[in-house]
């Protein structure tokens, strides 16, 4: 019988043929979203940035050994965080990988270009992403200053003298005062600096310039330069002299290293160290800063320091400046350092308030959630996991009046509800609280609210859906809140 079966078994075999096998291939594939980089019109001495996702659309691992531009270019440029192990990425399916490209045109005309991915993907090993970009006349600034050198002439030891100089646009465009830079002595001062305004088309703004004497020298010389966006003419020079304009003076020289960029809340250090004086000599040190965000208390911790903590509190940008004097107190030109301290995380709030002697509260949780509960993320729950809803960080209790409080949210597809209490008065009485919420690194809103003790101020909510945010106040009214602390 088991014999009969074989031979039945083997006649199949022969006239049926073999069963149908399907096989699969298991492949990498590069994918881009969106699928190119299109710039538009963009005017030149400006710059525009896009972003797009690489994507591995395949069903096993996707190897990336290179991403470059087609050929070098000063007119893009490219950015990507480099891969962990130094050699490659590897992106699992349906992992991402963010691909940034600026585009900063000094022509007018068309400029076209390809970003290429090198990859295990079998069917397009190196796959391009089309870039464009056009150079186009637009509205720009233009700097004027009349004057190239100023005498502010011989006055006593310690006395003041005051010059003023208008600083003109007299371009189309907003005209950006980026920093001030001074060389020589230090009896020279910007004593209204312009370091962050905005100087409107036609329009001019006037510059208050001082000049002090050491009673060290009998005459000191010195130059101030105003940097700003002006496409043809970033730079002007107005050369600075008092008394008999100390001749063949060597002044000391001060300088700074310290980071440009910083994720606030956090501190970074000014080093001065590398300042000179004639001959080698002694030098003391003064710190100071002279532009901030008007929501910052931010300090520098040991002004008098070589070296010092800066403690940057909210987000924005920061010009700190550093003189140092010599053994025989002559003073040198301030040096300046911009610090920006921009948020990486998605979503940034920050609380401040008017007053001392009062202690506000910032509270955030997400849809579905309670405030006063474990998901709230406040002063009792400074790290939180909402899982699907995203993770946040708070910067911690500022009890002593002003703030800020800050929250670091990265997001999920959710709202994230915003809400402020005033939780105990030493004597502030009633207060002015402001929330301003930024979205990828920028402003995108800022409220206000007057406040008294114990109130409860629902701000509004932040949605994000797909990778976009929009904020929608609450038409609430501050309400009595005795809550004060959050539950386990």
């Amino acid at each position: 019988m088991f014999s009969r079966f074989k031979i039945l078994l083997a006649a199949c075999l022969i006239h049926c043929g073999p069963p149908d096998i399907n096989i699969t291939k298991l492949t990498p594939d590069v994918t881009v979203a969106p699928g190119e980089f299109d710039f538009g019109e963009v005017i030149p001495s400006f710059s525009s940035e896009n972003t797009v996702q690489l994507v591995n659309s395949g069903r096993t691992t996707l190897s990336v050994s290179a991403i470059a531009l087609s050929e070098e270019s000063d007119v893009f440029r490219l950015t990507v965080e480099p891969p962990q192990d130094g050699s490659e990425w590897t992106l699992e399916p349906g992992a991402s990988l963010p691909i940034s490209l600026a585009f900063a045109p000094s022509d007018l005309v068309s400029y076209e270009a390809s970003v290429v991915i090198s990859s295990n993907d079998d069917d397009d090993p190196e796959f391009s992403i089309p870039v464009s970009g056009v150079g186009v006349i637009g509205p720009q600034p233009d700097i004027h200053i009349e004057v190239e050198a100023i005498d502010f002439g011989t006055i006593p030891s310690g006395d003041t003298a005051t010059e003023y100089i208008l600083v003109e646009n007299k371009g189309d465009g907003p005209l950006s005062m980026l920093q001030t830079r001074q060389d020589g002595s230090g009896a020279f001062e910007v004593a209204t600096n312009p370091v962050g305004s905005t100087i409107p088309a036609m329009s001019s703004a006037t510059v208050l310039l001082e000049y002090t004497p050491d009673g060290v020298l009998s005459g000191h010389s010195g130059s101030v330069t105003f940097v700003s966006d002006d496409p043809d003419e970033p730079e002007v020079s107005i050369a600075l002299t008092g008394g008999d304009g100390g001749a063949d003076t060597d002044y000391p020289v001060a300088e700074i290293t310290a980071p440009s960029e910083l994720n606030p809340p956090g501190t970074i250090t000014l080093d001065g160290s590398a300042s000179t004086a004639p001959d080698d000599g002694a030098l003391t040190y003064a710190w100071s800063i002279i532009d901030a965000p008007s929501q910052s208390n931010a300090e520098i911790v040991e002004p008098t320091s070589a070296t010092t903590p800066f403690d940057v509190d909210v987000a924005g940008l920061y010009t700190v400046q550093l003189t140092v004097t010599d053994d025989l107190g002559i003073t040198s030109a301030p040096a300046q350092h911009t610090v920006t301290a921009r948020p990486v995380e998605e979503l940034y709030i920050a609380l401040t308030w008017d007053k001392g002697n009062s202690d506000l509260d910032l509270h955030v949780v997400p849809t579905g959630g309670v405030f006063w509960s474990d998901e709230d993320l406040s002063f009792c729950n400074t790290e939180v996991d909402w899982e699907s809803r995203g993770t946040g960080t708070h910067s911690g209790d500022d009890d002593d009046g002003f703030g800020p409080e800050t929250i670091n949210i990265s997001v999920a597809d959710t709202a994230y509800h915003i809400g402020v209490h005033y939780f105990e008065d030493d004597g502030g009485a009633d207060v002015e609280a402001t929330v301003t919420v930024y979205l990828n690194g920028e402003p995108h809103e800022t409220l206000t609210a007057t406040l008294v003790h114990n109130y409860f101020w629902r701000v509004g909510y932040t949605a994000i859906e797909d990778g976009m945010g929009g904020f929608v106040p609450s038409d609430e009214v501050p309400f009595f809140s005795s809550n004060r602390e959050c539950s386990e």
